[in-house]
């Protein structure tokens, strides 16, 4: 059976197909856009600016150039490692005695068991970063409870292993971890180092763990002395550091 050869005529018209709206509207968009960036370009041209609109650049930390806003509250902590409490009453770890240089968060006397938070989102890894600690915990993206580690600022770490674990208890509650969880006000939180069982630092250490952040917040008035504490949220003698 013959077949009948394609006459010019039969053939679809290749220029019709490129004519389509299929074909031109994409290129259209393509087209618009690289327009708008070539006219954003020339507007602001050699100096990075354009008629009008100027560009400015500000240190982080300086007035006006925070990435986090300005809060003050502040949050009950502490460290207990092999049934030890750990002690932060030391000057390299208070900010107005040549220790800790965090803006963001620090220690102050007389309450060094109290974080005082003085920006927005802060973690408690930009604490311990702070006072040159390393917690290293289920937070972060690969670790896990097994590979928990803590390295304190004399160069001495602490890893989970078969027989001593971490356990963190945020308000009353065991968590994974806190390095990356942002320090609330009021909150309480304890980061337990040892052999023991989760039970037993919920009965023999979360009774340590104190309740005074509310003083320094002046959220528990009854509890707060007559004239307001050094760094409480309505003094006006505290320090922040760097900022």
């Amino acid at each position: 059976m013959s077949t009948r050869p394609q006459t010019a005529a039969s053939r679809p018209s290749r220029l019709r197909r490129l004519l389509s709206a299929s074909v031109l509207l994409p290129l259209a968009g393509l087209f618009a856009v690289a327009a708008a960036v070539l006219g954003v370009l020339l507007a602001l041209g050699v100096n990075g600016e354009a008629e009008g609109v100027t560009f400015t650049s500000c240190k982080v930390g300086e007035e006006g150039c925070q990435l986090r806003s300005p809060i003050h509250v502040h949050a009950d902590f502490a460290l207990v490692v092999r049934g030890q409490k750990y002690n932060f009453d030391q000057s390299k770890y208070i900010a107005e005695e040549g220790g800790i240089e965090s803006p963001y968060a620090h220690v102050h006397r007389p309450r060094t068991n109290i974080v005082h938070v003085h920006y927005s989102n802060t973690t408690w890894d930009d604490f311990f970063s702070a006072i040159k600690f390393k917690l290293t915990d289920p937070t972060l993206p690969g670790v896990t409870p097994q590979n928990t580690c803590l390295q304190l600022d004399d160069g001495n770490k602490y890893c989970a292993s078969a027989g001593e674990t971490f356990k963190f208890f945020v308000n009353g509650v065991q968590v994974d971890g806190i390095a990356f969880t942002t320090i609330n006000d009021l909150d309480r939180v304890l980061i337990s180092f040892g052999p023991e069982a989760a039970e037993q630092v919920t009965t023999d250490q979360l009774p340590q763990l104190t309740d005074e952040a509310c003083i320094l917040s002046e959220r528990c008035k009854a509890r707060a002395p007559a004239d307001p504490e050094p760094c409480s949220a309505s003094s006006q003698s505290c320090t922040k550091p760097g900022g």
